[in-house]
């Protein structure tokens, strides 16, 4: 079966998000990494991101680790997009994807390469993902991309 049409993205866009919660709104408390939210950033975030809320608060308050990250996130997918907006068995097909991992990586790198930008404050998720989707479409993103397909294409004999 082939991966439905948006699947991807919308999967990383669910990892997108808890990375961007991560790179905002982490505070040290006892030795430990928390995701910490004002009230008013609650609110907001509820009111602007609501199908998003649920994997806040699966991570709020507790302490970070990247397992709690990856975990959270898959156990998110499953829920949400598992058998309701995709085919039962999609949430792995795409995470085990080729295309999956080119857009992870890019993300990664685009994040990497605007830090200092990003950290002046902070952008809504929504504004991240505005910036980045143009980022994709220059010239530098647009190498990348194709340099990351091929090279997976060599490792793995096709790209999905």
């Amino acid at each position: 079966m082939a991966i439905p049409h948006n699947a991807v993205n919308d999967m990383a866009q669910v990892f997108h998000f808890e990375f961007w919660l991560r790179y905002y709104f982490i505070q040290e408390k006892d030795g430990n990494l928390f995701i910490e939210l004002s009230d008013e950033q609650a609110k907001q975030m509820q009111a602007k991101f609501p199908d998003f809320w649920e994997l806040v608060e699966s991570v709020q308050g507790r302490p970070l680790s990247p397992e709690l990250s990856q975990q959270s996130v898959v156990e998110f997918l499953q829920v949400n997009f598992e058998g309701k907006k995709y085919p039962a068995n999609t949430v792995l097909k795409v995470l085990d994807s080729k295309d999956f991992s080119v857009e992870m990586y890019l993300f990664n790198t685009w994040v990497d390469l605007h830090e200092e930008q990003l950290m002046q404050k902070i952008f809504g998720f929504d504004y991240w993902m505005h910036i980045y989707e143009e980022w994709k479409t220059t010239e530098k993103g647009q190498q990348l991309t194709q340099s990351l397909k091929l090279q997976m294409q060599g490792e793995h004999g096709s790209v999905n």
